[in-house]
């Protein structure tokens, strides 16, 4: 039926009153009669009822739950499957606003259990209205925040979602590559594949088995820098999903890789060998400069027999080349969303054991991203600077990166640490201050001059600010800020210093840090928790701000519901204005857009890894051999 041939909207209360001496009432129908009349006989009649619950439950907790008691739910799932665009169009607008809200998972719950997702799917599949794809893919993403069912829409719409929405909107192809259409189906989808990767080991592996999913999040985020579109929603969740694909990554090797004891780290040369034939065991430094020869062509042969064929699929994930897309968002994106995913996906990157982390933690290194990563440090998004501080943690596993940090961003690391002014630590979780303190602890246990360089910075007092307010702290930061002050006093060289400074060894040393490090499962071995890199996934999305700052829970004009021919006595419908509901999606507001931190020391630009550090030496950057510099 034709918008123009519909019936006329309600009439005014003076014409309400003319009918009534027609013998015709005008009433609003209750929700009991509401949910009856989606199983009438009349489709104009089932579409007017879906409209009217859509509108019923706009925003309104108590009436989405009644609907679902009074068995409203089972109803407008069937009418997923009609014929009648009108009724799937409008059960697909009430399905909505049941499902929306972190409170309302029981709805969710009993939108699968009749078989919801399936028909959900069939109708994305079927449909060639770009309005009903955004119903259709609004109710999946308001699903796909419940626990429950992030399981059951991988096995029942994954294929679907990615080949008929993410491949095709993201503009990749196999052999070539076009533009990315930023659409409201694209960015739900998006915000499904979100939300149910998170969902453990088994959607991890779904996902990054899926052909093309990831060429797909890749192409949309380089795409989306190069063409400076890196604000918006679709790009955030593309940077989420990858986030959680590339948490533990090298499960697809070993899933239990992280139960083994940690590999063997390479012990550093003395800094004043007493020979200059000795390498770092007291062998011949020529002995060893002929293994490390051997490990470059090891690495370099297996990247040749890599580059053979293009990579694709979840192999792209931990790549060296994604770290220039990480290292770009983090250095122009304003959304705390996005810095978050792309700091998380390189601390993620950077957490495991095997080649492709070594490779990564080198590659931030290279593409001159420990600085844009310490900046970050300064921004008063709290989140945001935890996803750093745990990435610098896992990168300062390498031994080049741990001697930039320790010398160039010790300070920012300090000032993250509780200072006793409650205006300056408010902002600051102890999420953030343990990730801070394991990345200080890694960079001085085995240096003595970042240790001083931390003594310098006000570091102790700080520590002690945490130490000496048990009751403020939770038991993890507190253990991790014992055992930065116990690795501090282990270097003995140091301990007049303290003194000089004022601090004693009981400052240090208390007795029950001393009785945890004589143990077998002490702090200061390899295995322990602090002494292992981190790793994290991104929560999910309950609210899903579906339409750039439109309320998923959408509101339609109400229907006082005018069916033709009437009978006596029955309750009056209207149609639903149509074109009004299309302006209520108009005016979009999008998200707060978050300053940036402040710009860089000026002097940054000389900061530089000394390849000759054991010598004391200033190194002039442009005589750095390339990739290890720090700006």
């Amino acid at each position: 039926q034709d918008y123009s041939e519909r019936p006329p909207t309600p009439p005014s209360p003076s014409e309400k009153s003319e009918s009534s001496q027609h013998g015709v009432r005008w009433r609003d129908p209750n929700l009991t009669e509401v949910i009856s009349f989606l199983t009438n006989p009349n489709n104009v009649i089932k579409a007017n009822a879906a409209a009217y619950l859509q509108h019923l439950c706009y925003m309104d907790d108590p009436n989405k739950q009644k609907t679902r008691v009074l068995g409203g739910i089972p109803p407008l799932v069937n009418l997923l499957g009609h014929d009648t665009p009108d009724v799937y169009r409008n059960a697909c607008g009430a399905l909505r606003n049941l499902s929306y809200g972190r409170q309302n998972d029981e709805n969710k719950r009993a939108i699968k259990s009749c078989g919801g997702i399936p028909l959900l799917m069939n109708l994305l599949r079927k449909s060639s209205d770009a309005e009903v794809k955004e119903l259709v893919t609004g109710v999946l993403w308001n699903l796909s925040s419940c626990e429950d069912l992030k399981r059951a829409i991988i096995d029942d719409g994954l294929p679907i979602i990615v080949n008929q929405i993410i491949i095709p909107h993201s503009g990749w192809g196999p052999n070539s590559g076009g533009d990315t259409c930023w659409s409201t189906v694209f960015r739900n989808t998006s915000g499904v594949l979100r939300n149910v990767s998170s969902a453990g080991e088994y959607a991890r592996k779904r996902l990054r088995e899926c052909e093309g999913l990831v060429d797909s999040m890749l192409y949309v985020v380089r795409l989306a820098i190069e063409k400076s579109n890196i604000g918006n929603k679709s790009v955030e969740n593309c940077v989420c999903i990858l986030r959680n694909l590339s948490y533990r990554c090298q499960e697809v090797e070993d899933p239990n890789y992280d139960k083994n004891p940690l590999p063997a780290q390479p012990v550093k040369v003395s800094a004043h060998p007493k020979g200059d034939n000795l390498g770092c065991f007291g062998a011949s430094k020529k002995k060893k400069d002929s293994e490390m020869v051997v490990q470059k062509e090891t690495t370099s042969s297996r990247c040749q027999v890599q580059r053979n064929e293009p990579l694709s699929g979840m192999e792209l994930l931990w790549q060296p080349e994604v770290v220039q897309s990480y290292l770009c968002l983090l250095q122009s994106c304003s959304n705390p969303e996005t810095l978050e995913a792309a700091a998380g996906a390189l601390q993620n990157l950077a957490a495991c054991y095997w080649q492709p982390s070594i490779e990564i933690r080198a590659a931030v290194r290279k593409e001159k991203g420990l600085p844009i990563l310490v900046e970050l440090l300064r921004m008063e998004v709290d989140r945001v600077v935890c996803a750093v501080a745990t990435a610098l943690r896992n990168l300062a596993i390498d031994q080049r990166n741990k001697e930039l940090i320790g010398k160039y961003a010790m300070r920012d690391l300090v000032q993250k640490l509780p200072s006793g002014n409650p205006q300056h630590d408010q902002g600051t979780s102890d999420d953030t201050i343990a990730a801070v303190l394991a990345t200080l602890n890694e960079v001085i246990k085995k240096n003595a001059e970042f240790s001083r360089s931390l003594l310098e910075s006000g570091g102790v007092e700080r520590l002690m600010n945490i130490t000496r307010q048990r009751q403020k702290y939770t038991p993890r930061v507190l253990k991790f800020a014992g055992q930065v002050l116990y690795t501090m006093w282990q270097h003995q060289e140091l301990r007049e210093v303290y003194r000089k400074h004022g601090w004693k060894e009981h400052d240090f040393v208390t007795k029950t840090v001393a009785a945890r490090n004589a143990g077998p499962n002490s702090p200061s071995n390899a295995n322990s928790t602090l002494n292992r890199p981190m790793a994290s996934q991104g929560g999910t999305r309950y609210e899903d701000r579906s339409g750039q700052g439109v309320t998923p829970d959408s509101r339609v004009a109400a229907p006082s519901l005018n069916i033709h021919p009437v009978k006596p006595g029955e309750p009056l419908y209207a149609q639903v204005n149509r074109e009004k509901k299309k302006s209520n999606r108009s005016g979009v507001v999008g998200p707060p857009v978050m300053g940036m931190p402040p710009a860089a020391d000026a002097n940054a630009a000389s900061w530089a890894y000394d390849e000759t550090a054991a010598k004391g030496l200033v190194v002039d950057p442009a005589s750095t051999p390339g990739g290890d510099s720090w700006v």
